[in-house]
């Protein structure tokens, strides 16, 4: 077997659970054990993340918590020394700890906010990618005039992906007050 939990089995079958209150509380609940080479491999993805996630905290527009969210899980399944790292960084810690000590929910207004942000880049990532491969330099109003390559399938992927974004945070991803 590639993982080995450390929860005790009643957490981990999804039984409702009160809020940890510790770092080792939540390194016990959901670090994972895994071979030598698999920890290799996420612990370089878990380290690509973070960087990811460092630029953000310079760079305006560019998130922060959103890359440190998978560098915590690529970390949570490689190196308990890295997990608890994650949860205890200064810088997205905090954040990252309460997303795990609450049972991986997120606060009602940031999951309005993602939505919301999901829903208005693809909207605007479509409508750009349409303006430019599809409609090309032809007329709005004359759809016989637009010369794009491309037929409108860029800008139709960005909006079903744009959904499963939406429909994922909105429905999957549980909730918390």
């Amino acid at each position: 077997m590639a993982f080995q939990l450390k929860a005790p089995a009643s957490r981990r079958d999804g039984d409702s659970m009160e809020r940890l209150q510790s770092v080792d509380e939540v390194v016990d609940m959901y670090s994972v054990s895994s071979s030598p080479s698999k920890s290799r491999v996420y612990t370089s993805l878990g380290g690509l993340f973070v960087i990811f996630a460092v630029i953000g905290i310079w760079i305006p527009g560019w998130p922060t918590v959103s890359w440190a969210v998978p560098a915590a899980y690529f970390f949570s399944i490689s190196s308990e020394r890295l997990f608890r790292w994650t949860l205890t960084n200064n810088y997205f810690g905090p954040a990252i700890f309460e997303y795990y000590a609450t049972g991986k929910t997120i606060p009602r207004h940031a999951k309005y906010g993602v939505v919301s942000l999901i829903a208005a880049m693809s909207s605007l990532s479509a409508y750009f990618v349409w303006a430019v491969s599809t409609r090309g330099s032809g007329s709005l109003g004359d759809p016989t005039s637009w010369d794009g390559a491309d037929p409108g399938f860029g800008a139709a992927t960005i909006l079903i992906i744009g959904m499963i974004g939406v429909w994922y945070v909105g429905f999957r991803v549980p909730t918390r007050n």
